[in-house]
């Protein structure tokens, strides 16, 4: 059967490893100009392990994983080190969980794929008509086909939902915070460590591929376009614009350079939809149950959601009448445990007030006591 997948996302790519290995005709349709660079350290957790187990591509994850080797020193608004972090202490589900860097993900998924998985980059979808015998879709390049399926993984602002399922504001709920993120430049050294101040994060870190700055903030829905770069560009800034310590003046200075690469920033949000599939069209991913930054689990779970798509369809014989039900049942239980994880790391990442913070890092000292052997400073 002919399957379209909107977004080369790692929910994407999964889809189309899934679709074309269960022996359909499967075409990626990309607004960019290739796989998107940049972008935070993710991680493959729990029941994606088996999945990726599945796919043959577990080990070479495992190659490439994130090894962090020291704890990173946690500072306070002036730049005094009040604390130590091991993401480990907190984030993992089991021993084997992987953390990776986004653009090694997909290079991996991507050599992973099929002979014949077809990419179209530098158009979208302009529209879709669904029917009883599949989907007729124009794109934006004038090009039209007819597809069995279509996958919307294309992200939180979904093309997909949008036009299958209606408004984004009916399914997107703002997580009470906004992320940033960038590879800074590698012409200077760069610190590693996480400072903090009530309701905003400011960290330096490398996973591998280079510094990557990443700034998370408290902050009321934002009206701004999420497709205006330049206007981002001045909301960060202004996040930034608390802190005058340790190196946020270069951080600022980096986000303010339009240069940059793997510039990123929206709202830290969830997708909540009642049903992720409509007629022919489904959607995987951020695009349909997007558990937040702060749950650790989005590339987890658009790896599970793509394979439980894609096996449940086949083994129901490409009727997705009959495939939804299943698919719900298996998938839904699982959503609402990752998305439930968002809410314990707000607090953990994001304390709102001064006490809140000297709470957590309390219990960061206490964990680098039991855990790292006291690396403390003296006298924190």
């Amino acid at each position: 059967m002919n399957v379209l997948i909107s977004g080369a996302s790692m929910a994407g790519l999964s889809a189309a490893w899934w679709f074309a290995s269960l022996g359909h005709r499967v075409t990626v349709v990309e607004r960019a100009d290739g796989l998107r660079p940049g972008g935070a350290p993710i991680d493959v957790r729990g029941r994606a392990l088996g999945t990726a187990q599945r796919m043959g591509i577990l080990q070479q994850i495992d190659d490439q994983k994130v090894v962090i080797t020291d704890p990173a020193p946690v500072l306070d608004g002036t730049g005094k080190q009040v604390a130590t972090l091991d993401l480990r202490w907190f984030a993992n589900e089991t021993d084997e969980d992987i953390e990776i860097s986004r653009d090694r993900l997909n290079q991996i998924l991507l050599r992973a794929l099929p002979d014949g998985v077809e990419f179209r980059f530098k158009t979208s979808i302009a529209s879709l008509v669904d029917g009883p015998d599949g989907v007729d879709v124009a794109f934006t390049d004038g090009v039209q086909g007819h597809y069995d399926l279509v996958v919307g993984a294309d992200g939180l602002h979904s093309n997909v939902r949008k036009l299958a399922f209606g408004p984004e504001k009916n399914y997107v709920r703002h997580f009470g915070y906004y992320v940033a993120l960038l590879d800074l430049p590698n012409d200077r050294p760069w610190k590693r460590g996480m400072l903090n101040v009530p309701g905003l994060t400011i960290a330096v870190r490398d996973a591998g591929d280079g510094p990557q700055a990443f700034v998370l903030s408290a902050s009321a829905e934002i009206d701004y376009d999420y497709r205006d770069v330049a206007s981002q560009r001045r909301v960060i800034d202004g996040l930034l614009s608390r802190v005058d310590a340790w190196q946020v003046r270069d951080i600022r200075a980096a986000f303010a350079d339009p240069d940059a690469r793997g510039f990123y920033f929206d709202s830290v949000s969830q997708t909540h939809m009642p049903s992720w599939i409509k007629g022919n069209v489904a959607v995987i991913g951020d695009a349909g149950h997007c558990a937040a930054l702060l749950s650790g689990m989005g590339t987890t779970l658009a790896m599970v959601a793509a394979e439980t798509l894609a096996t449940t369809w086949t083994d129901c014989g490409g009727d997705m009448a009959a495939a939804s039900p299943t698919y719900h049942e298996r998938l839904r239980p699982y959503v609402d445990q990752c998305q439930a994880f968002a809410h314990e790391g707000g607090p953990i990442m994001v304390p709102a007030t001064q006490e809140a913070l000297d709470e957590r890092n309390a219990t960061f000292r206490a964990y680098a006591e039991k855990f790292a052997g006291g690396l403390e400073p003296a006298g924190a």
